[in-house]
């Protein structure tokens, strides 16, 4: 994770002289500064451009998401949050339940693109989820996902992010962890919930890759 720091802004408290003073009896006192340091902002890792049509594709083919409406909420809140940061502007932000229609309607040969272009889309982000586990102990409630990004041109079919020729991007994005069984879903409706929560971080985290984010803020975990 790659973070920056804000500038240190330094507070004299005192400007004492550390030259010694020759009356007897005289204390000496030392500069006294204070640095006070701000929490620092993880960064983007790329800039969308706002004004072309865009959508956010989840992808999922090895079925580490049981229900697909949970795979829906990962674009929608990532979708959503895009728009609140203004990273797209809403006029131009495709739902990403077309793109997924397209997919699952469409046959096995459709390239990433050739979906974007079936919704209209200029620009198409393109999340592989790769883990998304609700505990990694099966003891205590641990929510973390993994997804894979690569960002697409659909105009001239081209991969814009990471380089052609590197592998996607992957980041993880977790909740808090909470020990102890009686934190663990225990009946369907607990555990939809509990998805459906994990869902909602995915999303949000997947798009805080495209905007600067305040660590406390920040959904990326370590990998």
């Amino acid at each position: 994770m790659r973070t920056r720091t804000i500038a240190a802004h330094v507070l004299f408290l005192a400007t004492a002289s550390t030259l010694m003073l020759s009356a007897p009896g005289c204390n000496i006192v030392g500069p006294i500064a204070m640095v006070a340091q701000g929490p620092g902002e993880v960064e983007k890792v790329f800039e969308l451009d706002k004004s072309k049509k865009t959508v956010v594709f989840v992808d999922d083919p090895a079925n580490k998401i049981a229900q697909r409406r949970t795979r829906s909420q990962i674009g929608e809140a990532a979708q959503d949050a895009l728009m609140r940061r203004k990273k797209v502007l809403e006029a131009n932000m495709i739902d990403t339940r077309s793109a997924m229609s397209v997919a699952a309607n469409g046959d096995d040969t459709l390239s990433i693109t050739e979906i974007g272009e079936a919704v209209g889309a200029e620009i198409i982000v393109y999340a592989l989820v790769t883990q998304f586990e609700l505990s990694g102990d099966g003891v205590a409630l641990d929510p973390y996902s993994e997804v894979e990004v690569k960002v697409f041109d659909v105009t001239t079919h081209s991969r814009l992010f990471p380089p052609a020729g590197e592998p996607g991007y992957r980041s993880r994005f977790g909740g808090q962890r909470r020990s102890g069984n009686s934190f663990m879903p225990t009946g369907r409706t607990d555990l939809l919930r509990a998805q459906s929560e994990l869902a909602r971080i995915t999303g949000e985290g997947l798009s805080q890759l495209f905007y600067d984010v305040e660590v406390p803020q920040s959904l990326r975990r370590q990998q």
